[in-house]
């Protein structure tokens, strides 16, 4: 179909299918700024201005635009200078990933061509329509109002007060001038450590006073490096490409929590017109390995292929498809036939542990499982003197038990990878991950490639927050690669990101704790029980952060953690902010605001009592 239109002031036309959105024709026509973020018209990242108003594109046809009116962020910088809306978010920092600046920058424009001098309210409803994953709107909403002041024509006022530094007498306890007669004298080892000599000096060389140097970045306000090309929406993120030739991936995922496939038949997939390939666990060599980015070689267990005959969590893969374009893909997806046998599920990591509970993880060739037969994936344990005689020698004993729940990290940007071979026939894999080095290392013994013949380029990421700390979707978009020849584009759905990506591990922390009367702390247990779901990724690294967290801000002569990775038939949780410090910090900082409770005692002077400090041992560390 042809929709004709105007874009940005001028005549434009698009060539597209019926179900084509209008973000991906945009997006096809080289409008970089709309970003993707939901497909249900909810995050406000796709949005332009249409007739007048600010809107999503992502559940717009792409034909339903003829005779209308859109506006993208391209209009704001015809002669690439930025425009003041643009100069302010630059200025004030309300630039953090980036992602979803176009749409902000675009509420921003439309509150200031109807309110000159909007309110902080007002400022903050505008923007109320973008959902910002890393700001927290407080710089953005302070870029909407410089931006209305620099179009009033008003003087601007500085970003910020220059910080004046903590004294150097503060932290040393002297002044910066020492005398000689102060300083130590070695005559005996003048080339050792401290060591002087005496000699007589005829003529000083003439040094020339410079002025400040352009990189003295130290005490003021700075924009970020890539601040402007985010703030012009520029082609900077993992998606931001067009390849001749990419196809577009498609995952199948488990319906059931807990299945083995009996038998899958891609036969009537494969001929559909359009489909380049379909991958199953009967296509690509079973190699195990660990998807967590994390130091080398990855801690274990490893307990993953890239396809297996065994689903563990509602959401786990089962094949993946290269096809012309996602319709052709995702209509391939519903030709693949699959037989499962499905299995119990146990979601409880309690329940997990028992005897006779469902076995996640029976396969033969997994590395290092703690205990399969009862679902431990890893099992931690520090002990410091004797909690035990730690806990009778008390004069009160508390014992409380704090649940933690599982969270998605939520980046506006879904996971996204392209990849392609290169002139040099390099498998390049663009990809948005925090751990570019560690997905090249991952991928390697995968793929059957050397090193030297796997890219991974990382551009700018659209929010992380350690979702992005995984080998996630890589290795698929690879083998598609490999088993095509074409550059491929995979890119999660808003609906994968929460059933097939990463989170915050929940877990069950159990405190036991025994103070004395004068309010000391004298003995911490602290027993956690980790829910990995199905695989053990970050498993041992988060459960162990947890323990140094919930057990080293305070004073104890005894203490004693215990931590139990669980395998569950839910979502396997991954890195997340704080990476198991979260989790430790609400249950310690619970369990002392309780305590201090029960004792009658500030809870401040509680914790400063038992606060550890400068030159106190932390043994757990």
């Amino acid at each position: 179909m042809n929709a004709q239109f105007t874009l940005n002031g001028n005549p434009a036309q698009l060539d597209c299918a019926p179900d084509e959105s209008l973000m991906v024709a945009l997006r096809r026509s080289g409008c970089w700024s709309v970003k993707h973020g939901c497909e249900t018209g909810d995050c406000g990242a796709c949005s332009v201005i249409l007739d007048g108003k600010l809107t999503p594109t992502c559940v717009l046809l792409a034909p339903q635009v003829d005779g209308h009116s859109v506006v993208t962020l391209e209009s704001l910088t015809p002669d690439q200078t930025p425009h003041a809306i643009q100069q302010a978010f630059i200025d004030t920092g309300a630039i953090q990933c980036g992602y979803c600046t176009p749409a902000m920058i675009l509420a921003t424009k439309l509150l200031l061509e109807k309110e000159k001098r909007p309110t902080e309210a007002q400022a903050a409803a505008a923007l109320s329509a973008v959902l910002c994953r890393c700001t927290g709107y407080k710089k953005p909403v302070q870029a909407v109002l410089r931006a209305a002041a620099a179009m009033r024509g008003e003087t601007l006022p500085p970003i910020g007060p220059r910080a004046d530094g903590i004294p150097f007498e503060a932290v040393f306890g002297r002044g910066r001038d020492v005398p000689p007669s102060e300083l130590p004298d070695y005559p005996s080892g003048p080339s050792g450590a401290g060591g002087t000599r005496t000699q007589t000096i005829f003529a000083f060389p003439v040094v020339l006073e410079s002025p400040q140097p352009k990189t003295d970045v130290v005490g003021h306000p700075e924009p970020k490096v890539d601040a402007v090309k985010l703030a012009k929406g520029k082609p900077v993120f993992a998606d931001d490409v067009e390849l001749p030739g990419m196809l577009h991936a498609a995952l199948l995922t488990s319906p059931h929590a807990h299945a083995r496939i009996k038998n899958i038949d891609a036969a009537k997939a494969r001929a559909l017109p359009g489909v380049y390939a379909v991958l199953t666990y009967k296509d690509i060599p079973r190699v195990i390995y660990a998807s967590g980015g994390q130091s080398y070689p990855n801690p274990h267990p490893w307990d993953q292929v890239c396809l297996d005959n065994k689903v563990r969590y509602v959401g786990d893969r089962v094949a993946v498809v290269a096809a012309e374009s996602p319709q052709i893909a995702n209509e391939a997806l519903k030709l693949i036939e699959v037989e499962y046998e499905v299995l119990p599920a146990v979601l409880d990591p309690v329940e997990a542990m028992k005897d006779g509970a469902p076995l996640i993880h029976d396969e033969p060739d997994a590395v290092k499982i703690h205990d399969a037969r009862h679902n431990i994936a890893i099992v931690n344990d520090a002990v410091v003197a004797d909690v035990e005689k730690g806990l009778k020698e008390s004069d009160h004993v508390f014992e409380r038990t704090y649940f933690v729940s599982q969270v998605q990290q939520g980046s506006i940007e879904p996971h996204i990878v392209v990849t392609y071979w290169d002139e040099d026939d390099r498998l390049v894999v663009r990809t948005s991950t925090q751990v570019p080095f560690h997905v090249r290392r991952m991928l390697s013994p995968l793929l059957g490639l050397p090193l030297k013949r796997i890219r991974v380029v990382k551009p700018r990421i659209g929010g992380g927050f350690g979702g992005k700390q995984e080998m996630l979707i890589e290795d698929l978009c690879a083998h598609l690669t490999l088993a095509t020849g074409h550059p491929v584009r995979f890119e999660y759905t808003r609906e994968l990101e929460f059933t097939s990506s990463r989170s915050r591990h929940p877990m069950k922390i159990k405190y036991r704790a025994g103070v004395m009367k004068d309010g000391a702390l004298h003995a911490l247990d602290m027993h956690v029980i980790s829910d990995t779901g199905g695989y053990g990724t970050h498993g041992l690294t988060v459960g162990t952060v947890t323990g140094l967290r919930g057990l080293s801000t305070y004073r104890c002569p005894n203490m004693r953690f215990h931590l139990d990775v669980v395998y569950t038939n839910k979502p396997t949780p991954g890195a997340f902010r704080g990476y198991g410090a979260t989790q430790a910090e609400f249950a310690l900082e619970s369990l002392m605001e309780e305590i201090a409770a029960h004792l009658k005692l500030d809870p401040v002077d509680f914790r400063m009592h038992n606060a550890v400090r400068v030159g106190d041992v932390v043994p757990l560390a």
